[in-house]
């Protein structure tokens, strides 16, 4: 237990389990992990839609919820996150401020009751730099729509740079995010740690024995005999699904014999692009999409996959399912974008893409497929890795640390 125990106000978007996404993840982990620790943590986010209650407490983190409709504009969001705040403060004083994202932490440190009380910022990512890249991606814009962009564009980086100038300190997940922040911000004095993302290794676990296996395959309705190759992402632009598509449309062009079946496992505007996309390179035996995973099937999901397969295009500040692969003895394939090239690299280099482009993700595909058992071999030390370096025990102590230090 902590030496004292600390009244903690996080702040994000969305958080998990309302919504399924690496950040969000994060957030979670840390919050019912400080409270199991005897703190006492609130949480302020938004509703993915009105299926979830105002107010409920989930593994000791008191949630309170924003509606989908307030969180749509910001003047509304404004509004019901102040209301928020309000009524949190009438409970006893706040001593820690956790910000997860700019916009919320943002609208919030504007709040009079909440100047004098310490803040750290997460740093999971540049929102300037996902939104940049969710406007724009590969398509260009007209005259009007591109100075919208740019105005919104300005908008969301002074709001992050508030963010970070009243920070007390940023907490980064590696030291590919560390030069990612002084990047892109690159003004003196703000104190930074970084705090690795963590994985629950009784939870992302290999199967006991082919058995295991054999029963999630049947439960899933997935073949017993055919290599299964698994991604788990939000199904946006930077994360490089269209061009793991078309890879897998090359490797069926090279080797038509090959057997396997990949799954992409998550939700996100590109959904119905893909689907599309799927049926004009006549994937659709080769590829499923399978929506959200439920917080039980998705280890089980990991449990069923003979190989992992991460093709960000942009972006990659940590990778927690690289982390939940690893742990489950699952050998990844990643693009060498952000943290993986470290993360992957230092177990084995073959487990690197040598680009991000479609050809480099089917000749890193198709060496799998030639001789899967040298990747099978990787299982053990894969998981020997995230036992070791992923422990989110620890990183929750270093959290609590320095919130304690913040405190005093």
């Amino acid at each position: 237990m902590a030496a004292f125990d600390l009244k903690i106000l996080s702040l994000q978007y969305y958080t998990y389990p309302d919504a399924i996404g690496g950040a969000w993840k994060v957030t979670f982990e840390l919050n019912h992990r400080l409270a199991k620790r005897g703190h006492s943590v609130s949480v302020i986010t938004c509703k993915p839609n009105e299926d979830f209650l105002d107010e409920e407490s989930i593994e000791g983190v008191a949630f309170h919820r924003i509606s989908s409709t307030s969180a749509k504009t910001f003047w509304s969001l404004a509004r019901s996150l102040w209301q928020k705040i309000a009524s949190l403060c009438k409970e006893g004083p706040i001593d820690i401020i956790h910000v997860h994202n700019p916009l919320t932490g943002f609208i919030a440190l504007l709040h009079p009751a909440l100047w004098d009380i310490p803040v750290a910022c997460h740093f999971h990512s540049a929102w300037y730099d996902e939104e940049k890249i969710n406007r724009y991606g590969n398509e260009t814009s007209g005259l009007w729509q591109g100075l919208r962009d740019t105005v919104a564009l300005l908008a969301i980086r002074l709001m992050e740079w508030f963010c970070f100038f009243r920070a007390h300190r940023v907490v980064v997940l590696s030291a590919y995010s560390l030069r990612r922040f002084r990047h892109y911000f690159p003004f003196y004095g703000t104190q930074t740690n970084i705090i690795s993302g963590g994985v629950d290794t009784e939870e992302f676990r290999p199967a006991k024995d082919p058995m295991e296996r054999e029963t999630l395959r049947d439960k899933y309705d997935l073949p017993q005999n055919t290599p299964v190759l698994l991604t788990v992402r939000r199904l946006h632009y930077r994360m490089g699904l269209e061009n793991l598509l078309q890879a897998l449309a090359i490797v069926s062009k090279k080797s038509p014999d090959a057997e396997f079946l990949v799954l992409i496992a998550g939700e996100g505007p590109l959904r119905e692009t893909l689907s599309r996309q799927i049926g004009e390179l006549q994937l659709q035996k080769k590829v499923r999409l399978t929506g959200m995973l439920s917080q039980q099937s998705l280890p089980e999901y990991y449990r069923c996959a003979n190989l992992f397969i991460l093709p960000t295009l942009m972006i990659e500040g940590f990778g927690l399912s690289t982390a939940e692969a690893l742990a489950t003895g699952l050998p990844v394939l990643g693009t060498p974008v952000g943290a993986t090239q470290n993360i992957l690299g230092s177990i084995n280099v073959r487990m690197l893409f040598a680009g991000t482009d479609p050809d480099a993700l089917a000749n890193g595909i198709l060496d799998y497929l030639k001789n899967p058992q040298s990747f099978s071999d990787l299982s053990k030390i894969c998981r020997e890795r995230a036992t070791a370096l992923y422990s989110w025990d620890s990183a929750v102590l270093q959290i609590e640390e320095l919130f304690t230090q913040m405190k005093k």
